[in-house]
């Protein structure tokens, strides 16, 4: 059978007409298809036009076919896009990252070039200039229009700038139009980005600058090479990799910022602007496809210098890529869990290498797994121990909930209460953080004492205020409260159980009824623009109390923030999975670093059930080496990542049987692999065994790292497809376990 082995990437860079050329489309099926090359011959990595069955699709041409015998008659390639070629650093990376997490490579292309844009189309639009006509009488109006293009002095302009430097309706051009006192001319847009104008910062500290220079250093040796950049909250870690982007900039090279979050690019446009006026652009699921196709174009052709975005930004092909930088390079978010699952950070530093370029991973809490390649002399480390000018870190106090005094159904303590109180009274600001959206996470039954459940999910329902509804979130179902029970059929009441965010916000109006109070997750903001305004509102001080979930934990700068109040984090400190300490201690540690960032000083206050626990010690004594090596010696001890390998096999299906039975039967095909000391658990029921009206099988495979698992799982994989209505999820590195 032909693998990806078979299409090593040509020493041949151009084929003739009449040569196999082996192309890979953005279709699914077969990832490498054979076509006659068409007349002028082509280059490898050209964007083109091929048949697949009654479609025309596109492709890259991926590698000499010349050697390759085929038992079927070749068609020929249909067009050659004039479009810049896909550069062999961006092939490796997509071939590579294919076979490290096991989709298709037809997927990995079809999200580098994203079919859908069309990208070769351009757009058109008209420009008007003076007619041949001689002009005998006008209106006042015709006179504006023409007053308007006299004084260009033949330089076109397109409609609406002309309607809006002389004030006219579209009937006034039509009507000049027609008795040819004007000319219109269609012409195509050009969507060229604004140049970069590079400065460099003068206000870094002796040391900042110390650590600016050596990774100015990195980026001029065009090599490849990763460095861990660690600093407390408000060290000023952006503006030491800001001098980094310029140098790249300034040598000519393209640079990639990548944001785990949609909402901390929002605010890190504003500083780019700040520092380089314009030439960059925003990658994520929320740009329009006009924008998106300007961005993939110019990134192409090499002419767009600076892209920051969201983790789908990794797949963007750059012609000369030579600096990429993760900013809270520990955060979860950067796993994609929905359809093909890949890692933003991990693929971050894949594409640094491929492409021979710089990767600095940025974060006041690193991931253990950046931590360990430090250790391991993979990455290099680099540290800002302190908080930049005079401003030092916040005080940290626990409030044990066990001896706490609160009343009947309140949630907030009243040493939350005094600090609050006290920070309205010198016009400062409060955070109270709880990750938890919605206004109730449990109801319970009052007759049966069982939990309202999501009809197409094993989940709960929240009950949400801001909706009128009780919602799942997995599915996004909403629902009205039920007068009958679904488990015991009985009418009855429910017992709400915790607080959400909405709950928090509603304790703290009754308590601070003049205060002006802000409610920022996920649910409550309407739009990018809306998200702009809260954090500008916040910024400016026109907000007393912040009330926010992980939305609100990291990347932002509050100049008159100066308490945070965590409400409850008992329940993740005490999860099932093994990385339950250590995202704990980073969410706390990013939160509270969002207090006393500026002149004022910062402190915070954590109510808790188990102020013995490792992680509120490391809080309070600041001892996060200690942590992490005891974090470290745990999943040493346990051969999971990153001192083992691991795979999830999730199998669905619209009934448990049909994905039970497929799972055994994989189960019975992996079971071979125990030869390579590979350790097979399941197959077993998901700890969320149904989703979207999906029953869910999980298998997890864990291996010692010296083993390369994926080749191996592969051949098995490719050998034991799943039949119709059968789905199977391959999970590399899994960091859920549900």
């Amino acid at each position: 059978m032909l693998d990806k082995k078979s299409f090593q990437h040509s020493s041949v860079l151009f084929l003739e007409e009449g040569d196999t050329a082996t192309v890979v489309t953005t279709q699914r099926g077969p990832e490498f298809l054979h076509y006659l090359v068409p007349k002028g011959g082509v280059t490898l990595g050209a964007i083109v036009n091929v048949p697949v069955k009654s479609k025309i699709v596109l492709g890259v041409v991926w590698s000499n076919g010349q050697s390759l015998k085929t038992s079927y008659k070749k068609k020929r390639i249909s067009k050659v896009l004039d479009l810049p070629s896909l550069k062999i650093e961006v092939r490796n990376f997509l071939q590579k990252s294919s076979e490290y997490y096991l989709f298709p490579l037809n997927t990995a292309l079809r999200l580098c070039l994203n079919p859908n844009l069309n990208l070769e189309k351009s757009y058109s639009k008209y420009i008007y200039q003076i007619g041949p006509e001689k002009v005998v009488r006008l209106t006042s109006q015709r006179k504006r229009v023409l007053d308007v293009l006299s004084s260009l002095r033949d330089e076109p302009i397109d409609k609406l700038e002309l309607k809006t430097e002389s004030n006219v309706s579209d009937s006034v051009i039509r009507d000049l139009e027609k008795k040819r006192l004007l000319t219109k001319t269609l012409v195509p847009i050009k969507y060229n980005f604004a140049t970069v104008q590079v400065t460099f910062s003068t206000t870094l500290s002796k040391f900042q600058k110390k650590i600016s220079n050596e990774l100015r250093s990195k980026v001029k040796s065009k090599s490849y090479s990763t460095t861990m950049l660690k600093g407390v909250t408000g060290s000023g870690k952006t503006e030491v990799y800001m001098d980094a982007i310029a140098e790249a900039i300034l040598l000519g090279q393209q640079v990639l910022v990548v944001f785990p979050e949609i909402s901390l690019s929002t605010t890190f446009v504003e500083r780019l602007r700040k520092r380089f006026k314009s030439g960059f652009a925003e990658w994520h699921s929320s740009i329009s496809k006009k924008e998106k196709k300007r961005i993939l174009n110019s990134v192409l052709d090499g002419s767009l210098k600076l892209v920051f975005g969201a983790r789908s930004a990794v797949f963007l092909p750059f012609h000369n890529l030579g600096l990429v930088i993760v900013d809270e390079e520990h955060d979860s978010s950067y796993k994609q869990e929905e359809g093909i699952r890949y890692h933003g950070r991990d693929m971050a530093v894949l594409k640094g290498f491929c492409s021979q370029a710089t990767v600095i991973l940025v974060s006041a809490t690193p991931s253990l797994e950046t931590w360990v390649n430090v250790l391991e002399r993979k990455y290099e480390g680099k540290s800002l121990p302190e908080r930049f000018g005079n401003a030092s870190l916040p005080k940290i106090s626990l409030v044990d909930l066990r001896t706490s005094d609160r009343e009947r159904n309140s949630w907030i303590s009243k040493e939350i209460v005094e600090k609050i109180s006290s920070k309205i009274k010198k016009k400062q600001q409060s955070l109270l953080f709880l990750n938890r959206r919605g206004y109730t996470p449990v109801l319970v039954c009052e007759s049966c004492f069982q939990m309202l459940k999501c009809c197409n999910c094993d989940a709960k329902l929240v009950e949400h205020k801001l909706f009128s509804a009780l919602l799942c979130h997995l599915c996004g179902a909403r629902y009205q409260s039920p007068k009958i029970c679904p488990s015991c059929r009985n009418e009855c009441s429910y017992i709400p159980i915790g607080p959400g965010i909405e709950k928090i916000e509603e304790e703290t109006r009754s308590l601070f009824p003049d205060a002006r109070i802000e409610l920022l997750s996920s649910d409550h903001y309407r739009s990018l623009e809306h998200l702009k305004e809260c954090f500008r509102r916040i910024t400016c001080g026109e907000i007393d109390i912040i009330i926010g979930t992980q939305l609100i934990s990291k990347g932002h700068n509050f100049p008159f923030l100066s308490f945070v109040g965590v409400i409850d984090v008992d329940l993740a400190l005490k999860g099932d999975d093994i990385r339950a300490g250590e995202n704990t201690f980073q969410l706390l540690r990013q939160v509270i670093g969002r207090a006393g960032r500026f002149k004022i000083s910062g402190e915070a206050c954590i109510q808790t059930y188990f102020p013995e626990d490792p992680v509120m010690k490391t809080l309070c004594s600041d001892d996060d080496e200690g942590f992490m090596t005891s974090q470290k010696n745990l999943r040493e001890n346990a051969r999971v990542p990153p001192f083992g390998r691991m795979v999830a096999l999730v199998v669905s299906s619209s009934t448990h049987e049909a994905a039970m039975n497929f799972a055994k039967d994989l189960t019975k095909e992996i079971l071979p692999l125990q030869k390579y000391d590979v350790e097979i658990y399941g197959p077993a029921d998901a700890r969320i065994s149904k989703i979207r009206k999906k029953y869910r099988v999980r298998i997890l495979l864990k291996a010692p790292k010296t083993v390369s698992i994926q080749p191996l799982l592969k051949n098995i994989l490719e050998k034991r497809k799943p039949p119709k209505a059968i789905y199977l999820t391959i999970d590399v590195d899994p960091i859920n376990f549900y």
